[in-house]
């Protein structure tokens, strides 16, 4: 026994072909909604760069600051390349005026301190901050040592791995 009875109706009338049925003239196709699009403005984009620039501003101003401070602080090798550097690393110069003392307490006040920016062949960026070092090399590990002990291990998350301090005999 099949279960079914063909003399079973669900109600519907299935005596018009099925084609009739699927394509009747009452079936119609919603019209889409007019979306108004913003208009884009050449002007409307330039008001809109105008506020951010005025915006960060402040910022701009308040970098240009750390960086004169650091060219107290430390020999710039090639202005540009540490300039770039500074520009995409924004905790950089903040970190460095903090390790300033640090630098002093452990490497003597009249030591000159350098900095250098590299790009390696994989495109990463490091900014070194070597110690200029007329003593032995005894002295500048030890002293290296301390500074990284004291201070530097500490702190290096801030630099996210970009800054390195070392050191350079002459």
């Amino acid at each position: 026994m099949t279960g079914l009875s063909y003399s079973q109706v669900s109600g519907n009338d299935w005596s018009m072909p099925l084609a009739e049925l699927l394509y009747d003239d009452i079936q119609t196709v919603a019209p889409k909604p007019a979306v108004s699009q913003p208009r884009f403005d050449q002007q409307y984009a330039q008001r809109i760069g105008q506020k951010i620039e005025k915006q960060l501003a402040p910022f701009e101003a308040e970098h240009e600051v750390a960086i004169a401070n650091l060219r107290r602080q430390f020999v710039f090798l090639d202005e540009e390349s540490i300039r770039t550097f500074l520009r995409t690393h924004r905790t950089a110069p903040q970190v460095l005026m903090q390790a300033v003392p640090h630098l002093h307490r452990n490497f003597g006040a009249d030591t000159v301190f350098r900095l250098q920016a590299t790009t390696d062949e994989y495109g990463t960026e490091t900014l070194y901050a070597t110690v200029v070092w007329p003593g032995n090399l005894q002295d500048i590990r030890a002293s290296l040592d301390r500074f990284d002990d004291q201070w530097w291990i500490v702190n290096s998350h801030q630099a996210s791995g970009d800054l390195t301090f070392t050191y350079e005999l002459v």
